[in-house]
C-alpha cells in the first residue's frame, strides 16, 4: 500500500466528513495479522483536526475548514498489528508502519467580490480619443481559481453608450466621442460578478469643455480684382468674414492671417476686420492672378483655425509694347532659294504683346518693314503682310554667291500706339550654278620607292562656290597612270582628294621615276581638270659590304700599349647621300671587355690592357652601319692572336694544406698532399716563360729554425720539420717561399705556405651548458640552428659524437657529428631541458645540458612595443653574461619592470639587433604586459623619464627612445617622413658564450612622404588589422574601405573624437608626426580660463645645458597661446587679450606651419567674438586679426616634423607631474573641459584608449549629458547627437534628414542640358562656405554647383575635371583652382563630396576624408573679400550653358547646411527660378536594349553594362574568329582546400584565394604555428589517463555526496523542514529536482547553479561577475567566503516571498565545501575556471603544456593539492630518467 497519501476536502464541509481510507496489509494471519490505525501527534498539531477509525482506517474531519485561512494539512498515520512482534530487536511491541497523509482544502465560492472604493470620481477632456482609458476599478475576490474569476459590466448611467468596460479587467474606456455641449456629467454603475456573487461601485465622470469648433468663413472662396500699375497705395481689394460656432465664443476674438506668395509683401490683411489690401504696385504681365489662403483663428489667434481660398485677379492696362521674342536658336530666320520668283513667301515675323488680349485693342498688332533691303536701282527686295507678318520677295533677282544673308527690320504696333521692332534674318539658299575649280593647275609630290601600299602620296583640292550637295566634289584619275599604280580617295567634307599608292614602285626602273597624272574634279553637273607630277625617290636598300670579309692578325704581343693599330678594314655602300655614308663599331659580344676599338677610317686599335693568360685569341666582329633610315649594316671578322710575354710570377701548383702532427719526433718530412711529399709550382705564362722553377725559404721570425726547404732544381722541393710541436702552444705556421721561373727576364713571386699543426686528443673534455631564449613571432618561425652544444675541450680536432641523453626529442634535431642543435618549425612555447651525451672515443663521456625557452610574441605586443637605440655596443655584448655580472639584457629587463611597475615576467625584450643606422649600436625592442599590453607611448614616455638612470646603471649611451629613422633620413625633397617598422618570421640569432637569443627581426626604415595626407584607402583585406577602430565594421567600396561605426564613435575610422578632463590630469596619446608643411587642429569647450590643451615634448629633465624641443598650446585668462621651443630659440604666439574662449562654447584652434611661418588661428577667423572696453561681447572686424590669428616666422628652416622626431607621447589636458620639464619654473595648469577632433594633417586621433591618463575619460561628460537627456535614440539610426553646453542637435548621415534623421532623401537625375537655378533670399556668408553633395556620375567633365556674383566675375564652382573633384575660385582678378588628383569620382558609384571654405582656405573631401581623400590649400593672396552670391546654379555653370552640364544623379545637396534639392518651387534659403531636365529617381537602363547575345547575361553597372557568363561558366575567346563564348568553369567544389575560394581566370587556369593561415596553389599548405603534433607521447597518455581517473573519482564522489546532501531534509522519503524554518512550508516542495522542476513560481529568473560551486582560483583574464569577488588569492580560500557574497546576483523579484532561502542553501553548500574530510572539494569542475590554481585550460592542454621529457614538470607544483598523485608519479619518472 502507498506510504504517502494526497487528498482534498471542500472548505466548509461538515464535521465528520470522510476524507480518505488508509490501508495497511499484514501477511500474518489471525490476531497477528489484525491491523489497527491511529493518528500520531506532531509538532504542528495537525492531528487534532482529524480522527481515524482504528479498524477501517477511515479518516474523518473533526472541524470545518476555511481555505482562505489555511490551505493544507499534514498528518502521520500509524498502523500496528494486534500482538507483540517476533522480529529481532523488537520486544514487547507490535509491528508498526507509518504513512503520511496530506489533506488539501479545496476552494468553495463563498466570498463576494469587493471594490476598494464605493465611488470613483474622474474628470476627462471632451477631445480625448475614442478608446482612451478613463479609470480602472478592480474588485478583489478571496476565492481562487474559477471562483475568483470576475467579469465587469456597466449597468446604468451610460447615456448613448459613450463608455464601455473591459469585461475581465474593469477598465472603463471611451466608446463614443464626447461632446461637452451635449452632456457634461456621467454617473456609471459598475458591477463585478464571479458568477455567484456580485458587487457594484459608482463611477462619476465629469467632461471638461474644450475649444473644438474652428471658425467658419461666410464663403469657401473669395474673388476680387485690382487694376495693375496703381501708385496710390494701399488699395482695398475685398473683405473676408468668419464666425466661431463654439458656444459662448467671443466673435470679436477672431484673428485673420493671409498666407501664400506675396502675402507679406504685395498684399496684407487686417487681422481684426479681414480687409485685404494691396500694398505694392502690381504688374499683370508678371502675375495676373494671386491665390492666397486666409486663416481665421479664434481665441485671439491662440485657438482653432478655419480657412478659405482668396483669388485676386489683376486687371490690365496697356503698358507693354509688342516684343519679338526669340527663345530658340534659329528663330526669325527665313530661307529662300536664289532663283525664286517674285512674291515668294519667305518667313513669318510674329510679335507678342504681354497685355491682355481680351482688354480692348491693347494686344492687336499691325506689322510693317521700317528698314528694308534694296538692289542696285534702289528697289525694295522684300515686303510684309501687315496682319500676319509674312515676308515676301518683291523681285526675282536674288543671287547667293553675291549676298547670302539679308537683315530686315520689322515694326509691330498695338492698338494703343506702342511699338516694338524685330530683325528678320533671310538666308538665300544655294542652287548648283558653278563648276568646281582646282586650287592649283599643277601639283607636285614625292614618294619613296619603298613606300608601302596605300601610302598617301599627294592631296589635291578643289572649291565649288555652291554649297551643300551642290558643292560636293568627286575626284578621279583619268590619265597618266597606265599601270594603275595610284588611286584617289575623295574627302567629301573638305573637298579634297587623297592620291594613294596602289602598287609597289621601283626607282631602279626608269619609267617609274616620274608620273604625270591627270585628275578630274566634278560635282553633279560640272567638272574641271588638273595635273599632278609625282617624283619617285631612292631608298636605303643597299647595306655596306666589306672587302674582304675576313682579316687575320698573328703575333700581337700581349704587352701592346693602348692605341696600337692592329689592322685596317674597308667597306663599300652602293647607295648615295646619307644612305651611302657609314660608320664602324665593334660588336660588343665579340669584345665584351672592350680591349679593342675601331676608328672612323677602319683602323682596329688596342683600347685596353691585353692578357694572353686570360684570352689568347680574339674573334672581333666589325659592324659598318649606314646613315639611312632605317640604317642597314654589314659585318666583317677580324681574328687577333696574342703573343705571350713573361708577365706572371710562379705560384704553387695546388692549394697545399700540409699538416705536422703534434708530439711527433723531429726531423720529419712534411706531406704536401695525399700523393706527394714534394712541393711543385706552376706559371700562367707559356712553357717558354715557365719551368723549371727554383724555391727558397725566406727568413721570417722563426721559420728557418723550425723548417728546412730543399730545392731539387727540377721544379720540385722538399719541406722538413726540424722540431716537435704542441698545437695548444701554436696552431699554424705561415712560411714565405720565393719561387723563380726560367723566363727571360725571369719572374719571381713570394707564396705563403700554411702549415697546420695537427691536433691529437691529449686533453679531456668537460660537460657544458647553453641557454637559448627564443621569441617566435605569432608562433611562426622556421627551422633554426641554435648553435653547437658546448663541451669545453682544449683539443679542437677531436671527432666528437653527440647523442640525446634519454629519449630523442620531438622538437629538436641534433647533428651527431657537428653537435649543431636545431629547433624545428612550429615548436610550441615552453621551457625545454635537453641533455646531450658527448663522446670523443678517448676520454670519458660527458653530458652537456641545453635549456631552451620558447616564448610567443603576438602582433598585439609588437604593435605596442617600445624601443631603445644604444650607441657603441654590439648585440653580443648586450646579452653576454659572466658569473660575476649579470647581462645588460637581464639588467634592463629588471629596470624596465621597475620603471613600468609590473612583474618581471611581464617584461619581454624580444629583439636585440644591430642598429640600422650608420653608427655602431643595437636596437632593443620590448613589450610590457599589463594586461593588456601597454601602449608604446606609455613605455617610451616612462623610459624617457628614467633615461639618465638607465644610462648610469647599465653604463650605456642611449641615442633614441622610440626608434625613429626619420632623424637621420634625408627627405628634404618630399612632403614628410614616417618611420616604418616591419616584423618578419625569419629570426635573428645572437650568440655570446653560452647564451643565445633568437630575436624577432624588426626592420626599421624611413619612408619619405606625408603619410597622413597621402596614404590611400585600400581594400579591407589589405590591412593586417582592422582599419576600423573600436569595434567598427570594415566595408569595401570602389574608392577603398569605409567604416560602419557603433554609437559614440564619430571619426571616419570609428575614432572616439572626444575626451573629458577634470583638471589636475592628463592623457597620453601617440606622438605627433606632422608633415613638413603641417596643420594641427583641435576643438575644445570650457568655462575655466586657464589650462593646458596640448603638449608635445620631453617628459623628463634632459641633460644639463641641453635645450630640448617642445610645443605647448594653452589657455591663459581665456586667451589661447602657443609656445614652440627648438634649438634655434623660442617662439611665443598669443591672441588678443580681448578674446575669452572660456564661454561654454566649442572653439576651434588651428596651428599651421608652412615652412616659413607658424600661425595660430582661432575659429577659422570666422565669427570670433571679443570683449570691448565696456565688457560687451561683439563680433570682430575684418581687419582686426589679432583676436583670431597670431603668426611669426620661424628661426632657421626646421619644420614642425623636424622639431618633434622620436616617440615622445602627445599629452592632452595637462602633463604628468612626476615628469617635470627641463624648465622647472614653468608650470602647466590642468585643463577642465572637453577636447575633440584632434586632427594632424587630416588624420583624426582616436581618443578612446589613452596610453596613460589621470582625471580624464573618453567622451565629453559636459555635452554628452545633453544628448542623454534628449535621448540618444532621438537621432535615430541615421544620425548622431552633437551636444553643446546647454543644447543638442542631430547631425544626420548623408542622404537623411528630419528632426530625428528619419527621412530618406530622394535621388534626383540630371540629364543632358539640365540644371536648377536659384535666387538667394538673403546674402550668403562671405567668409565661409560649406557645401555637401552626394554624386553619382560617369561624366569626366562637368560643373556640379556654381555660386556667382551679380556681374559674374566672382564665382566658386565645384566641378568634375578629368574625373577628379575640383573647385575653381575667382574674385574677378585671377582664377584659382584646387583639384583632388588621387581619386576618380566618375566611377558610377555614389560618393560624398564636401567643400569647406574659410576665407580663402579651401578643403575638398571625398566620403569621410583623410589621407588621399582630402586636400587643403590656400587659394590666392586676398584673405578677406566681400562678394554677394546672387546666382546659384546646380548641375551647370550658367543657365542654358550646355558645355559643362552635369549628367548623373545627386542627392542631399546642402549649402551652408540648407538643402537645395527640394520638391517645392522654393528652398529655405531662396527661390528656384527655373528647374530644367531634372527628375526624381536615379535609374539605369543599360541592359534594356538586351545588348548581350546568348548565353551571356547583361549585368547593369549603372549606365554601363558588362556581358558575363552565367554562374558556373567562364568566358573564353576563339583564337581564330575572335568571338567570345562561355564554357564550363574549371572550378570544382573541392578544387581549393581548407575553405579557399576558386576563381577561374580562363578555361584552363584558376587561382585559389586562400583563407588566413593557408597557402599554396590549392591552399593545401598550412602555415605551421606553435602547437603539438597529433601523436601523443607516453607521458601525455599517462597524464590524460590520470586526469580521467581523477575526473571519474570526482563524479562518483559528487553522486554520493548529492544523495547524502539531498536526504538531509528527508525522513522516510518525506521532506522535513526544521522548526525554525516553518515559514518555508509552502515552498519546501521547491527543493525537488531543480533541473526538472525549476524553482517554483517565485523563481522567475532561475537560480544559477554555478553560484553554488566553490570558486577555487581567480583567473585574471577570465572575469566572472559572481566568482570574481569570492577569492582574492589562490593561497587563502578563507578570504571573502561565499555566504558573505551569496546575495550579490539575486534579483529582488525572485526572493520577495522567501528572502533568506538562497542564503540558507548557500550556507549549507559552503559548509560542505569547506569540510576537509569531505571529498570532492567541488561537484563537477569547469576545468578552465576551477583548475585548482592550474594554468591549464582543459584536459587536452595538459599535453600542450608539459608532456615530454624536454619539458620541466615543475608546473605540476602549481596545480594544487588535487594533483599530488600526479606530481609524485612524474617526480619518480624524472628520477628514473
Amino acid at each position: 500500500m502507498s506510504s504517502n497519501y494526497e487528498v482534498s476536502v471542500p472548505e466548509g464541509a461538515d464535521v465528520g466528513t470522510s476524507v480518505v481510507q488508509v490501508l495497511a496489509t499484514d501477511l500474518d494471519s489471525g490476531l497477528h495479522g489484525e491491523v489497527h490505525y491511529l493518528i500520531l501527534k506532531d509538532a504542528s498539531e495537525d492531528y487534532q483536526f482529524f480522527t481515524i477509525e482504528p479498524e477501517t482506517g477511515i479518516i474523518s474531519t473533526r472541524a470545518s475548514f476555511d481555505r482562505e485561512k489555511r490551505a493544507s494539512y499534514l498528518i502521520e498515520v500509524q498502523s500496528q498489528d494486534s500482538s507483540d512482534s517476533a522480529r529481532p530487536g523488537v520486544h514487547g511491541q507490535p509491528n508498526t508502519d507509518t504513512a503520511y497523509v496530506r489533506i488539501f482544502v479545496s476552494d468553495v465560492n463563498d466570498n463576494t467580490p469587493a471594490f476598494p472604493w464605493s465611488v470613483y470620481e474622474v474628470s476627462i477632456d471632451e477631445d480625448r480619443d475614442v478608446g482612451s482609458p478613463v479609470v480602472t476599478a478592480t474588485a478583489h475576490d478571496e476565492d481562487e481559481g474559477a471562483n475568483a474569476k470576475l467579469r465587469y459590466q456597466i449597468t446604468s448611467g451610460n447615456v448613448k453608450g459613450v463608455f464601455d468596460v473591459e469585461p475581465e479587467v474593469g477598465t472603463v474606456f471611451i466608446a463614443q466621442p464626447l461632446d461637452y455641449e451635449q452632456e457634461q456629467r456621467y454617473e456609471l454603475r459598475l458591477v463585478a460578478s464571479d458568477g455567484k456573487w456580485e458587487n457594484h461601485t459608482l463611477i462619476i465622470i465629469s467632461v471638461i469643455n474644450k475649444n473644438d469648433e474652428a471658425p467658419v468663413f461666410t464663403q469657401n472662396e473669395y474673388q476680387g480684382s485690382v487694376l495693375e500699375e496703381l501708385t496710390d497705395l494701399p488699395v482695398l481689394v475685398l473683405k473676408v468674414s468668419a464666425t466661431d460656432p463654439d458656444q459662448a465664443a467671443d466673435q470679436n476674438a477672431i484673428n485673420y492671417t493671409l498666407h501664400g506668395q506675396g502675402a507679406s509683401s504685395e498684399f496684407s490683411i487686417n487681422e481684426n476686420t479681414g480687409e485685404i489690401s494691396t500694398n505694392k504696385r502690381l504688374d499683370r504681365e508678371k502675375r495676373s492672378t494671386w491665390r492666397f489662403l486666409v486663416l481665421a483663428t479664434d481665441e485671439s489667434g491662440e485657438g482653432l483655425t478655419g480657412f478659405a481660398d482668396v483669388i485676386i485677379k489683376v486687371r490690365d492696362v496697356n503698358d507693354n509694347a509688342p516684343l519679338f521674342l526669340c527663345v530658340l536658336d534659329g528663330c526669325f530666320m527665313g530661307h529662300v532659294p536664289e532663283d525664286s520668283p517674285a512674291d515668294t513667301p519667305v518667313m513669318e515675323m510674329t510679335a507678342v504683346d504681354l497685355d491682355d488680349p481680351k482688354a480692348g485693342m491693347n494686344a492687336v498688332l499691325t506689322y510693317s518693314i521700317i528698314q528694308n533691303v534694296q538692289n542696285e536701282i534702289n528697289l525694295n527686295l522684300f515686303s510684309i503682310d501687315s496682319v500676319s507678318g509674312t515676308i515676301y520677295t518683291v523681285l526675282g533677282s536674288l543671287d547667293r554667291e553675291k549676298e547670302e544673308k539679308y537683315l530686315v527690320v520689322v515694326e509691330a504696333r498695338d492698338g494703343g500706339g506702342l511699338t516694338g521692332t524685330g530683325t528678320a534674318t533671310i538666308l538665300v539658299t544655294d542652287v548648283n550654278d558653278h563648276a568646281p575649280v582646282f586650287l592649283q593647275r599643277i601639283y607636285t609630290a614625292f614618294v619613296s620607292e619603298n613606300a608601302s601600299i596605300n601610302t598617301e602620296v599627294a592631296v589635291v583640292s578643289a572649291v565649288d562656290r555652291d554649297e551643300g550637295e551642290n558643292a560636293m566634289v568627286m575626284f578621279s584619275i583619268i590619265d597618266g597612270d597606265n599601270d594603275r599604280k595610284f588611286s584617289i580617295e575623295t574627302d567629301e567634307v573638305n573637298n579634297c582628294g587623297f592620291i594613294r599608292l596602289r602598287k609597289r614602285i621601283d626607282f631602279e626602273k626608269p619609267h617609274e621615276r616620274v608620273f604625270n597624272l591627270t585628275v578630274k574634279a566634278e560635282d553633279m553637273d560640272f567638272f574641271s581638270i588638273a595635273h599632278c607630277v609625282i617624283y619617285v625617290e631612292d631608298s636605303n636598300d643597299h647595306a655596306p659590304v666589306f672587302y674582304p670579309k675576313f682579316y687575320e692578325v698573328a703575333g700581337l704581343g700581349e704587352d701592346a700599349p693602348v692605341g696600337t693599330k692592329v689592322v685596317q678594314v674597308s667597306a663599300v655602300d652602293l647607295d648615295s647621300g646619307l644612305n651611302g655614308r657609314f660608320s664602324f663599331h665593334l660588336l660588343n659580344k665579340s669584345d665584351p671587355g672592350g680591349q679593342f676599338s675601331v676608328a672612323s677610317d677602319g683602323w682596329v686599335m688596342v683600347a685596353g690592357l691585353l692578357d694572353h693568360e686570360t684570352v689568347t685569341q680574339y674573334q672581333l666582329t666589325v659592324i659598318a652601319t649606314d646613315m639611312g633610315q632605317p640604317p642597314l649594316t654589314g659585318s666583317a671578322t677580324v681574328l687577333v692572336t696574342l703573343q705571350d710575354v713573361n708577365d706572371n710570377g710562379p705560384e704553387f701548383e695546388a692549394h697545399y694544406n700540409p699538416v705536422v702532427w703534434e708530439n711527433t719526433a723531429s726531423p720529419q718530412v712534411i706531406q704536401m698532399n695525399e700523393t706527394s711529399t714534394l712541393l711543385y709550382a706552376k706559371d700562367r705564362d707559356t712553357a717558354v716563360n715557365g719551368a723549371p722553377f727554383s724555391f727558397h725559404l725566406l727568413s721570417d721570425f722563426d721559420s728557418l729554425t723550425n723548417f728546412n726547404l730543399q730545392d731539387f732544381h727540377n721544379g720540385s722541393a722538399l719541406l722538413t720539420a726540424l722540431r716537435t710541436f704542441d698545437r695548444e702552444v701554436q696552431k699554424v705556421f705561415y712560411l714565405p717561399i720565393l719561387i723563380t721561373d726560367s723566363g727571360i727576364p725571369p719572374m719571381s713571386s713570394t707564396n705563403t705556405l700554411t702549415v697546420n699543426i695537427g691536433d691529437q686528443n691529449d686533453h679531456p673534455h668537460s660537460a657544458g651548458y647553453m641557454e637559448c631564449l627564443i621569441y617566435s613571432y605569432d608562433g611562426i618561425f622556421p627551422m633554426t640552428v641554435l648553435g653547437q652544444v658546448h663541451a669545453p675541450d682544449d683539443d679542437d680536432w677531436d671527432h666528437k659524437i653527440y647523442q640525446f641523453e634519454g629519449k630523442t626529442s620531438r622538437y629538436f634535431i641534433l647533428n651527431d657529428n657537428s653537435g649543431l642543435l636545431t629547433i624545428k618549425e612550429g615548436t610550441p612555447p615552453g621551457t625545454y631541458n635537453i641533455r646531450v651525451r658527448v663522446i670523443d672515443g678517448v676520454w670519458p663521456d660527458v653530458v652537456s645540458t641545453v635549456k631552451v625557452i620558447v616564448k610567443e610574441i603576438k602582433d598585439d605586443a609588437l604593435h605596442n612595443a617600445g624601443s631603445i637605440r644604444i650607441k657603441d655596443i654590439t648585440p653580443e655584448e648586450f646579452i653576454s653574461q659572466s658569473p660575476e655580472k649579470q647581462s645588460k639584457y637581464y639588467q634592463m629587463k629588471k629596470l624596465l619592470s621597475e620603471i613600468i611597475s609590473v612583474q618581471l615576467e611581464n617584461v619581454h625584450i624580444f629583439s636585440v639587433l644591430n642598429s640600422a643606422s650608420q653608427t655602431q649600436g643595437v636596437d632593443v625592442w620590448f613589450a610590457v604586459y599589463g594586461p593588456p599590453y601597454y601602449k608604446a607611448e606609455k613605455l617610451n614616455g616612462n623610459v624617457a623619464a628614467s633615461r639618465a638612470w638607465l644610462e648610469n646603471i647599465l653604463d650605456i649611451n642611449i641615442t633614441q627612445i622610440g626608434i625613429d629613422e626619420c632623424v637621420t633620413a634625408n627627405c628634404t625633397h618630399s612632403s614628410g617622413c614616417i618611420s616604418k617598422n616591419e616584423q618578419t618570421h625569419m629570426p635573428t640569432i645572437t650568440t655570446a658564450g653560452s647564451v643565445s637569443l633568437v630575436s624577432v627581426t624588426v626592420l626599421s626604415r624611413a619612408l619619405c612622404g606625408c603619410a597622413a595626407r597621402e596614404s590611400p584607402h585600400l581594400s579591407c583585406s589589405s590591412y593586417q588589422t582592422n582599419p576600423c577602430l573600436n569595434g567598427g565594421t570594415c566595408l569595401d567600396t570602389d574608392l577603398g574601405y569605409r567604416c560602419k561605426c557603433s554609437a559614440n564613435f564619430h571619426g571616419p575610422d570609428c575614432q572616439q573624437t572626444k575626451h573629458s578632463f577634470r583638471g589636475h590630469g592628463y592623457a597620453w596619446f601617440p606622438p605627433l608626426k606632422p608633415c613638413f608643411e603641417s596643420r594641427i587642429s583641435l576643438e575644445f569647450i570650457t568655462e575655466v580660463a586657464d589650462g593646458l590643451l596640448l603638449y608635445h615634448g620631453p617628459v623628463a629633465r634632459g641633460h644639463p645645458g641641453l635645450r630640448e624641443d617642445f610645443l605647448a598650446l594653452e589657455l591663459s585668462g581665456g586667451v589661447p597661446s602657443l609656445t614652440v621651443s627648438h634649438s634655434s630659440g623660442e617662439l611665443f604666439l598669443q591672441l588678443s587679450r580681448k578674446v575669452n574662449v572660456a564661454d561654454r562654447r566649442w572653439h576651434n584652434i588651428k596651428i599651421i606651419h608652412d615652412g616659413k611661418k607658424v600661425k595660430l588661428i582661432l575659429d577659422h577667423c570666422v565669427n570670433v567674438s571679443v570683449r570691448g572696453d565696456d565688457s560687451v561681447v561683439k563680433k570682430i572686424s575684418q581687419m582686426d586679426l589679432s583676436a583670431c590669428e597670431a603668426s611669426e616666422e620661424t628661426v632657421g628652416t626646421q619644420s614642425l616634423a623636424r622639431l618633434f622626431s622620436g616617440h615622445q607621447p602627445l599629452q592632452l589636458g595637462g602633463v604628468k607631474k612626476t615628469l617635470p620639464y627641463l624648465d622647472s619654473q614653468r608650470l602647466f595648469r590642468g585643463f577642465v573641459g572637453c577636447i575633440r577632433n584632434v586632427i594632424v594633417d587630416s588624420q583624426v586621433y582616436d581618443l578612446e584608449h589613452p596610453a596613460e591618463s589621470l582625471n580624464s575619460a573618453p567622451g565629453c561628460v559636459l555635452t554628452d549629458e545633453m544628448c542623454q537627456r534628449g535621448g540618444m535614440a532621438s537621432c535615430g539610426v541615421h544620425g548622431k547627437c552633437v551636444g553643446g553646453w546647454d543644447f543638442f542637435r542631430c547631425d544626420c548621415s548623408p542622404g537623411y534628414a528630419g528632426p530625428a534623421c528619419e527621412k530618406a532623401l530622394p535621388e534626383w537625375a540630371f540629364g543632358r542640358d539640365s540644371w536648377i537655378h536659384y535666387e538667394p533670399r538673403s546674402i550668403l556668408s562671405t567668409h565661409s562656405t560649406q557645401i555637401q553633395l552626394m554624386v553619382r556620375t560617369r561624366i569626366s567633365h562637368s560643373t556640379l554647383l556654381s555660386l556667382a556674383s551679380a556681374d559674374g566675375n566672382g564665382y566658386i564652382r565645384l566641378e568634375v575635371v578629368e574625373g577628379f573633384f575640383s573647385v575653381n575660385f575667382s574674385l574677378g582678378d585671377k582664377n584659382h583652382s584646387l583639384r583632388m588628383r588621387t581619386l576618380h569620382i566618375n566611377n558610377g558609384q555614389w560618393v560624398l563630396l564636401t567643400m569647406e571654405r574659410y576665407n580663402n582656405e579651401f578643403t575638398l573631401r571625398v566620403n569621410s576624408g583623410g589621407g588621399d581623400q582630402e586636400v587643403t590649400s590656400v587659394l590666392g593672396t586676398k584673405r578677406w573679400f566681400e562678394m554677394d552670391w546672387t546666382s546659384i546654379v546646380l548641375g551647370n555653370r550658367l543657365p542654358n550653358h550646355s558645355e559643362s552640364n552635369f549628367q548623373g544623379c545627386m542627392r542631399d545637396v546642402q549649402l551652408n547646411g540648407q538643402p537645395l534639392l527640394v520638391e517645392s518651387k522654393s528652398a529655405e534659403f531662396g527661390l528656384i527660378l527655373r528647374r530644367q531636365g531634372v527628375t526624381m529617381g536615379c535609374y539605369s537602363s543599360a541592359c534594356s536594349s538586351q545588348p548581350c547575345y546568348s548565353p551571356f547575361l547583361c549585368v547593369d553597372l549603372w549606365r554601363k553594362y558588362e556581358c558575363r557568363c552565367p554562374a558556373g561558366k567562364v568566358e573564353v575567346t576563339d583564337n581564330l574568329t575572335g568571338l567570345r563564348h562561355c564554357t564550363s568553369s574549371p572550378c570544382g567544389h573541392w578544387t581549393c582546400r581548407n575553405g579557399g575560394t576558386c576563381v577561374a581566370q580562363s578555361q584552363d587556369k584558376i587561382i585559389c584565394q586562400c583563407p588566413e593561415g593557408y597557402k599554396g596553389r590549392w591552399c593545401e599548405i598550412s602555415q605551421v604555428k606553435a602547437g603539438r603534433p597529433v601523436g601523443l607521447s607516453s607521458g601525455s597518455i599517462l597524464a590524460i589517463s590520470m586526469c580521467l581517473l581523477v575526473f571519474l573519482a570526482l563524479l562518483v564522489s559528487y553522486t554520493v555526496w548529492s544523495q547524502w546532501g539531498s536526504s538531509g531534509f528527508r525522513k522516510g522519503g518525506i521532506y522535513h523542514i526544521p522548526e525554525e524554518r516553518e515559514s518555508w512550508e509552502d515552498v519546501r516542495e521547491n527543493v525537488f529536482n531543480y533541473n526538472e522542476e525549476g524553482g517554483g513560481e517565485c523563481d522567475q529568473n532561475a537560480y544559477d547553479i554555478d553560484e553554488l560551486k566553490k570558486p577555487l582560483h581567480t583567473i585574471s583574464h577570465f572575469s566572472l561577475r559572481a566568482a570574481a569577488p569570492l577569492s582574492r588569492t589562490p593561497t587563502d580560500p578563507k578570504i571573502n567566503s561565499l555566504p558573505k557574497h551569496a546575495h550579490q546576483k539575486q534579483s529582488p523579484s525572485a526572493v520577495t516571498s522567501v528572502p533568506d532561502f538562497k542564503e540558507y542553501v548557500s550556507q549549507i553548500i559552503w559548509d560542505a565545501d569547506n569540510d576537509l574530510q569531505s571529498l570532492p572539494a567541488d561537484s563537477i569542475h569547469f576545468y578552465c575556471l576551477e583548475g585548482q590554481c592550474s594554468l591549464a585550460g582543459s584536459l587536452s592542454s595538459l599535453d600542450s603544456t608539459c608532456a615530454d621529457e624536454d619539458l620541466n614538470y615543475d608546473c605540476l607544483q602549481e596545480w594544487g593539492s588535487k594533483f599530488d598523485k600526479l606530481k609524485e608519479l612524474y617526480k619518480v619518472s624524472n628520477e628514473h630518467l
